[in-house]
Parts: C-alpha cells; structure tokens; sequence
C-alpha cells in the first residue's frame, strides 16, 4: 500500500509553510464547516469543510472548528480491521439532545462523520495509511440520510459514490497474520440495511444513527491542546453542542474492548466476559437484531444489550430466518457449547451467505468471535432437549 494523502491535496505541514490559510482542495483552516441541507450533497468531500488530514503526521486528523467533535466507542462495530475516524458536526446555534438509552436526537443540519482506512500493518497503524472511504450521515428536514464518499486514486480528495464500490484490500492484522479484505464501500441504499427502525407497525421504516448513544460515548477521549483527555460526554456539553447529559459517573458506559484487542479474553476477568460478549453484541448486531428492524422482526432474535428475554437472546432458540446460515447447527446458542451454537458459527465462518453481518464483513474478527465462544461457552450446560 502506498503512503496516504490529505483532504485538503496538501498536508496540513504544507499550509504552516506558504503561510495560507486554504489547505489547498477547497479545506480552510480559518472557516467554519459549510453544510448546508436545502442543497443536492456536495459531489466532494472537501466542499463540506470539516475536516484535514494529515499524513505527515501520522494517522492523524484536525476536525475544523470548535463544533466539529472527534470521538471513540467504548467497543465499535467491526468493518474488516479498518481503522476509523469519528466526528460528530452540529451547527451554530443548535445542539443535541440527550437521551440515558436512545441514540441521540441530533438538529437539522447536523452530521456524523465516519473514515474508514487500512495501514500495511495493524500493528503499526500510523504508518503507510491508505483511505478508503469517508461515510457522511447527514440530518435533513427529513430524516438522515447517508452519504458515501470514495477516496480517489491520489488521495487528494473523496468523490460522492452512491453506488458504492468493493476493493480488495491486503494487510497484516494485529496478531501478524497476512489478510485480505474484500472490503465494501456500500451504496447509499445498502445503509438502510443497518440505519433503517420501524418506529411502528404501521410506519415506514426510519433512518438512525447507531454510535451515538450515551453508553458508547461515555469515556475518555484525547482532545489534545487546552482541553487535553476528558470525557467525551462533557467535552460535547461543554461545548454546547450536548444539552441534558449528566455527569459522566451516573450515565449508562458500555464495557470498553481495548483490553481485549491487546490481549484477548484472557486479560479481563471472568466475570467480565458477559457484559464485555454483551456490548460486543450490542454495538455490532442489535442494530439489525432489534424488536423495530428488519431482521429482527424476521429472526426474532434480539441481541440489544438490555434484552432480558434468554430465549430472545437465542438460548435453546431454533433460527426464524437464517436459511442455509446455520452450519448444519440447530439452535442460535447452545449453552456451554459454542461450536455448535449458530451465533458463534456466522460470526466466525467467512462463508458467503452464512457470516454475519451481512454487509461490512468478509473477515472473521478473531478477538470479537473469540469473546462471544468464551462468552457460550461459560454458561450453566444445556443440550436444548427442550428447545422450541
């Protein structure tokens, strides 16, 4: 993989040095982001202003102004190893509101950046960087809709795709192993598969945002500069940009991963497995695998991390729609035996028409399959004589 390029068709290195403020592709440092929603999407990426990057500098990035937010999630949803940035934009005058268990209520006009990218090796990630795609989801006076841009060839700027696009992407992950990615960029209409909740029987279904929920912003984030490493709650209330949010010790915080990513489930302790398999779960299914979406109401099977419901959740559950998915396997999870539960199975077969998700993965996620095996496999014993 080559060396990746900036937004802007510059480095930010390149703006210090000729003493301008326009980094070159239409990106200037001194204006705010330009989004505006009584117009078509921006056919670039740099028209929208909000964001450089910088190659110089390692895989780094400078969101514009003071209500472009970067953020983390305590565990994110895999995309076959891709590194990611996130940013969340609200505008002037405006600001979210919070919500203990539902995904954020953003203002018009708002929107959640996503960048997707793949050093030649996980276990340097700063170095040969390549971007792939860059996700907008754009609030409108009509819902949200999703924008994806395709970085070009040179690196010099992002290009609207609403068709999408699929690369084959080579790598090193983070355990050394040499992987290849079929990676998607998906169309515009493919986001529904994901973003799209009934809010109702009789309604249509609605877009949403997935991240942005309390649980999963909750932590700490290196804002770099006077504000330094804070919570990622208050720096957003802090900014206006959040209004409602409580303190960050009494907000609901989903179980952080990165202890499992350096070093398997082994580093956490056992009594983690659960909620650690749980928010796993949580942050990467139940956006499909919720009571209001699709495949959901089609499976029955509900994997949002406040589901109570254990034959729900798939104990003893025989599958609603999986198909020719199952493996050969009976029932969605068999208690104390994760190899022959169909959860584990799709999550970690990289058959096409078996794995899941159905979109954004053709790699197995060694350390996410790893802790949903320890998770089935830690439970009381059951054979599903019983099951339904």
């Amino acid at each position: 993989m080559r060396a990746a390029g900036s937004i802007a068709l510059a480095a930010l290195t390149a703006l210090a040095a000729c003493g301008g403020d326009d980094g070159g592709g239409g990106v200037d440092l001194t204006q705010p982001p330009v989004v505006d929603v009584t117009q078509p999407p921006r056919q670039r990426l740099s028209e929208y202003n909000l964001f450089a990057w910088d190659p110089e500098a390692g895989y780094t990035w400078n969101p514009i102004g003071d209500r472009v937010v970067p953020y983390d999630l305590n565990t994110e949803l895999f995309s076959d190893y891709a590194l990611k940035q996130r940013a969340i934009y609200v505008p002037p005058g405006s600001s979210i509101a919070y919500d203990p268990e539902l995904s954020f209520e953003f203002p018009v006009g708002s929107v959640v950046i996503k960048n997707f990218a793949f050093p030649g090796d996980l276990r340097t990630p700063t170095e040969d960087v390549t971007l792939i795609e860059t996700r907008l989801l754009v609030r409108y006076a009509d819902g949200w809709r999703p924008l994806p841009y395709v970085w070009d060839d040179t690196q010099a700027d992002a290009v609207l795709t609403p068709a999408g696009d699929v690369r084959s992407i080579s790598f090193v992950d983070d355990l050394g192993t040499q992987r290849t990615s079929n990676y998607l960029v998906p169309q515009r209409n493919q986001c529904e598969t994901c973003h799209a909740r009934k809010p109702s029987d009789t309604a249509d279904p609605e877009m949403v945002a997935i991240g942005t929920k309390a649980r999963h912003l909750n932590r700490t984030y290196d804002y770099g500069g006077a504000a330094g490493a804070m919570n990622q709650l208050e720096r957003m209330s802090a900014l206006g940009l959040l209004t409602g949010a409580p303190a960050p010790a009494t907000a609901p915080m989903a179980y952080d991963f990165r202890a499992i990513a350096t070093g398997g489930v082994q580093a956490i302790p056992a009594a983690d497995v659960e909620p650690a398999a749980r928010t796993y779960l949580d942050i990467n299914c139940a956006h499909c695998h919720d009571p209001s979406a699709v495949q959901g109401i089609t499976s029955q099977l509900f994997l949002g991390h406040d589901n109570t419901d254990l034959f729900r959740l798939g104990y003893c559950k025989r599958p609603g729609s999986a198909g020719a998915g199952t493996g050969g396997f009976e029932f969605d999870i068999v208690p104390g035996n994760p190899d022959i539960s169909i959860l584990y199975f799709r999550m970690h077969t990289e058959e096409v028409g078996a794995m899941m998700p159905l979109l954004g993965r053709s790699l197995t996620h060694t350390r996410g399959s790893e802790l949903v095996h320890a998770w089935i496999a830690a439970m009381p014993p059951d054979d599903c004589s019983g099951g339904q």
